[in-house]
């Protein structure tokens, strides 16, 4: 892995996030050594799903076009979800131990974005942190950037919901072929580019704090605009009654 930039939330957004943070990282774009061959059968099976899916696809509250729990059908992607050598490379990019995201909903992802696609709608993530990596590109964009609003996150939620952010409030992170985003997209608020002719097929892997599980704004209100009830619920409460309540009263009790 070879780091191309690191930004710190202070840098990003002009403060360190309190204690809603789970570490000081913004965001990291780094060249990956995944395997080239594992990543092309991801691609492949994920356009294979999304043929499938058809329009159900894109049934989503932020209008994202993608696929959920894709660590469930596509082997591969398990494979890395669980892969303890990349989870220590991205634990010291973070700056904090990361953890697989434990709701099977949200663990991994595909999006796919075409031209002229309304981009995502603003928002923070409900996962402390992502990893993007891109699959396939292609225009002159070559996959084009997700695009952070410079500030606190929740002026710039306010912001976008009051009219949308202007491009001088924003940075372009680069969405590239070869190479992977980490992103605390908890405390950021962030977007698409909007791409004029080219496509972007891109995997979203989902972690957390191993230390501060709470740090986690997935309420199960937020898991039900994208999925069932049975098929989160059952999840979301074990993670809250095992993992996130129990570490809480620690850190509280310490």
């Amino acid at each position: 892995m070879h780091v191309l930039e690191r930004r710190t939330l202070t840098e990003v957004t002009g403060g360190d996030g309190g204690a809603e943070a789970a570490s000081d990282l913004a965001f990291a774009r780094y060249r990956h050594d995944y395997d080239g061959a594992a990543l092309e059968a991801v691609l492949a099976r994920a356009r294979a799903l999304h043929d499938e899916a058809g329009s159900r696809a894109g049934e989503r509250h932020l209008g994202l076009d993608h696929l959920r729990r894709i660590q469930e059908l596509i082997p591969e992607v398990r494979q890395m979800v669980h892969d303890r050598s990349r989870l220590e490379r991205l634990s010291d990019l973070a700056g904090t131990e990361l953890e697989p995201y434990p709701i099977p909903t949200s663990c991994s992802g595909v999006n796919f974005y075409r031209p002229g696609q309304p981009p995502i709608a603003p928002h923070r993530d409900g996962p402390a942190f992502v990893e993007l990596v891109p699959l396939h590109s292609d225009g002159v964009q070559e996959g084009g950037s997700t695009l952070v609003y410079r500030g606190p996150a929740d002026v710039g939620a306010v912001r976008a919901a009051d009219g949308g952010l202007p491009d001088s409030e924003l940075m372009a992170v680069p969405q590239r072929v070869g190479s992977a985003v980490l992103l605390q997209g908890r405390m950021l608020v962030h977007t698409a580019e909007l791409l004029t002719d080219g496509h972007r097929v891109t995997l979203v892997l989902s972690l957390r704090s191993r230390a501060e599980p709470w740090k986690d704004t997935n309420t199960l209100a937020r898991l039900l605009r994208d999925d069932r009830l049975e098929d989160v619920a059952g999840a979301w409460q074990h993670d809250v009654d095992t993992r996130q309540l129990p570490a809480l009263r620690r850190h509280l009790l310490s």
